[in-house]
């Protein structure tokens, strides 16, 4: 059982010692983490990693989610080339074995765990004693949509080793078969764990989709099932609130775990409710890799706005001094243009990196999806998101 780890927003050097393509677009990254940085590189199922390497002159960070199961010993992420992503692109073209990218350690609370409290898995729950062995019995499901599997592979393959008695319902939308990350390990989970693995593939392409949703779902649906929607540009909820319908036990599952672009997880949350899961069992994880690979510079506004504000940001004992002369403007943003190191990966308030800790004056953050309430409470703020509303504001990564 992990427990939590106080944040480490400390860049290390590892070596890649695989690079294995996926797809045409996407690619499996493994490090080797040395033996004194074993502890600090411990998971839970659904967190990620933030890498950083110096592309075309700059100093890029991006966050990727770790795919490998917690008792693995492995610790890999896996890549989709985004159209324009700078990071992705060279990863998925230009990084090779032996190559030394910087690595933060574990972060997210996308976390395979009942009470998200950092617990590695909450074996207590739904569990009974046979002998000296404690069985845990339970039942996951979850929805993913392209390379939002990565979490959630790392879920599956976890619950599968950890857990014997549990079982895992995934439901996963791709264009088509071929661009499907991880197919073959999904299907050799489906075989070597059958009965209590079950994948529903949904693709988009109209000349696969139908045929194979009947064949995915033949193992949990009454035979002779009909009635999947018709496919779309929105696959995954329409068909996911018709298999709701048709097996009202999922509707029990002990979690839910969504995983793809925000859009998609909206009305995911929004069908499940519908159809009686209870929010406090459903968590998600944003995939918009349009934002995650944007290089967010903001030009400066020749209006100025009437509040002008004294910014000092601390990291590692050093400290920064700059004014935001502009409404509206983040933190970051700034920051960023006088110290390219400060901890920051997706710029869209969904990741964690760029969190710190109001020393003195206020900020408002435009959206907050990573931090909980009680780290807001204690002065938390996401950097990328925080927008000054005093005339000082001081902050520190330190925290």
């Amino acid at each position: 059982m992990l427990e939590t780890k106080t944040i480490d927003t400390t860049f290390y050097k590892l070596p890649l010692i695989e690079v294995r393509p996926l797809t045409s677009d996407s690619v499996k990254l493994t490090f080797g983490v040395p033996k004194e940085l074993k502890v600090a590189y411990r998971f839970v199922p659904g967190q990620y990693l933030t890498l950083r390497s110096v592309i075309d002159g700059k100093r890029v960070s991006r966050c990727y989610s770790i795919c490998s199961s917690a008792d693995s010993g492995e610790l890999s992420v896996a890549i989709r080339r985004v159209k324009g992503g700078l990071f992705s692109s060279h990863a998925v073209s230009q990084f090779a074995v032996n190559d030394v990218v910087e690595v933060m350690p574990p972060m997210g609370q996308f976390m395979l765990s009942s009470d998200r409290k950092g617990s590695f898995l909450d074996i207590g729950t739904r569990s009974t004693e046979r002998g000296t062995t404690l069985v845990t019995e339970r039942c996951y499901a979850a929805v993913a949509g392209g390379s939002g599997i990565t979490p959630i592979l790392s879920m599956i393959t976890t619950v599968m080793s950890v857990e014997p008695q549990s079982h895992f319902v995934l439901f996963y939308a791709n264009r088509s078969e071929r661009t499907m990350m991880f197919r073959d390990e999904l299907k050799a989970i489906q075989r070597q764990c059958k009965g209590r693995f079950h994948l529903v593939s949904i693709y988009s392409d109209s000349a696969e989709t139908e045929p194979l949703i009947h064949h995915a779902v033949a193992s949990v649906l009454e035979p002779n099932t009909t009635g999947l929607a018709q496919t779309s540009a929105d696959i995954i909820p329409p068909n996911l609130k018709i298999l709701l319908q048709q097996l009202p036990d999922l509707m029990s599952a002990d979690s839910w775990y969504l995983c793809g672009p925000q859009a998609m997880t909206d009305r995911l949350k929004q069908v499940l409710a519908e159809s009686g899961v209870d929010e406090s069992r459903i968590q998600r994880e944003l995939f918009t890799a349009d934002t995650r690979e944007s290089v967010l510079v903001s030009p400066r506004d020749e209006d100025k706005s009437e509040l002008c504000s004294q910014i000092k940001v601390i990291f590692e004992g050093l400290s920064i001094e700059f004014h935001l002369e502009q409404e509206g403007e983040v933190v970051l943003n700034e920051a960023l243009k006088h110290r390219d190191d400060l901890p920051h990966a997706c710029q869209f308030g969904a990741c964690g990196t760029c969190r710190a800790k109001i020393i003195s004056g206020s900020a408002v953050m435009k959206e907050n999806m990573a931090l909980e309430d009680e780290e807001v409470e204690e002065g938390y703020v996401l950097t990328c998101q925080a927008q000054p509303t005093s005339r000082v504001l001081a902050l520190s990564f330190d925290e």
